[in-house]
């Protein structure tokens, strides 16, 4: 293997995991110098988007629990001059305008159609272009976000040299990016591996990679969250190009690759089970709470058939989209209206919040989480 590491730059890359949607096309590296996971080939030249753009749901999701991180660092007095890498469908954008209203907005998103909802909005500026061909101002910005961005870029550590290019010497720079401590998840059975991503970080990894490119940490939002890894950080003088060797984060990075490729084998196969507890539910009326993979892989692989379902909810989906697998959606406060027996919570890292909405918008009606009934359908089939 021709590639290095982008981390480290050694060219120690041994192949660990191979996606089977990918066709063979993009595969999962471990750098066995410094334990950074990778996928190759590195081509991020998408082809045109064309039709109703998808829901960007972890922007989405995290945009309100991001301003909430922000806000004890941005002053409110002050013209806020903010660049929103990958903004997406704007959720953040929308929502930093509205605690900042005089601040500056300046959003980088190549997909036309998922700009359409912010872009003409006044006090926000659209930069149609991919942030690697991007120009922008030189120390031009007292806030640099990028969300669920930085793992889809060619080259993590080009992109944020280009970042910390562009934050005022008393900027912050706001990034997430999507945790591999979540392949430890007992109930994991999404494909964490996705064709979209290029690197996959854990908090040392990522650590390493800010350090080297000139950025100090100095709040993570939520140490314990396995989902995302969430930093806020200030401009400090690049460390030595020099990567040390880092063996126990290899041994790391591998055993959680082979825990998660046993576990989610066991998981998909449990999904039956699964979609026949909520098939058994009836003649109750059962509401599906999530619209994303969870329940997709529970229709696709499980069987469960969405005709069956009194109602999918989804909170934020159904600012862009009416329907999934050809159902209504339905938003949390017309759950009174449909007066469900059951909510079934699919989600993992917000199935306590869920759980506490649903029992607010139908009171007295039975929650349970998809974990639970996976962790049935485990037990059932042990």
């Amino acid at each position: 293997m021709s590639a290095s590491c982008d981390l480290c730059s050694h060219s120690s890359l041994e192949q660990v995991y191979a996606t089977r949607n990918s066709g063979g096309k993009r595969t999962v590296w471990l750098c066995t110098h410094c334990g950074l996971l990778q996928s190759l080939p590195r081509a991020d030249r998408s082809l045109p988007k064309t039709g109703t753009p998808p829901a960007s749901r972890a922007k989405t999701f995290r945009a309100e629990a991001t301003l909430a991180t922000l806000k004890p660092f941005l002053p409110r007095t002050k013209h806020l001059r903010v660049l929103d890498v990958g903004a997406g469908h704007g959720a953040f954008a929308l929502e930093l305008k509205g605690a900042y209203p005089k601040a500056r907005m300046i959003g980088i998103e190549p997909d036309a159609r998922a700009a359409a909802t912010w872009a003409g909005k006044p006090g926000f500026t659209w930069l149609n272009a991919r942030v690697e061909d991007t120009r922008l101002e030189a120390e031009g910005f007292d806030l640099v976000h990028s969300c669920h961005t930085l793992e889809h870029l060619k080259s993590a550590r080009e992109a944020l040299s280009a970042h910390r290019a562009a934050l005022a010497p008393s900027g912050y720079l706001f990034l997430e990016v999507p945790n591999i401590a979540s392949l430890s998840a007992r109930d994991i059975v999404d494909e964490f591996f996705c064709n979209e991503h290029l690197y996959h970080f854990s908090a040392r990894t990522l650590s390493r990679l800010l350090t080297s490119c000139g950025f100090r940490p100095i709040a993570i939002a939520n140490p314990r969250d396995t989902a995302n890894i969430t930093v806020v950080a200030v401009k400090s003088e690049p460390m030595a190009s020099d990567i040390a060797a880092d063996p126990r984060e290899v041994e790391a990075a591998a055993a959680l690759i082979s825990a998660y490729q046993a576990s989610r084998m066991n998981n998909l196969a449990t999904l039956a089970h699964v979609a026949r507890a909520i098939d058994a539910m009836a003649p109750r009326k059962v509401a599906v709470w999530g619209a994303g993979r969870l329940l997709t892989r529970l229709i696709a692989n499980g069987g469960l058939r969405p005709q069956s379902l009194t109602a999918i909810v989804d909170k934020h989906i159904t600012r862009f989209a009416n329907q999934a697998h050809g159902i209504r959606l339905t938003p949390p406060e017309d759950l009174a209206r449909v007066k469900p027996d059951v909510v079934v919570v699919m989600s993992h890292s917000l199935s306590n919040d869920i759980r506490e909405e649903a029992q607010v918008h139908a009171p007295g009606c039975e929650v349970i989480a998809y974990a639970e009934l996976l962790a049935r359908a485990t037990a059932h089939a042990a």
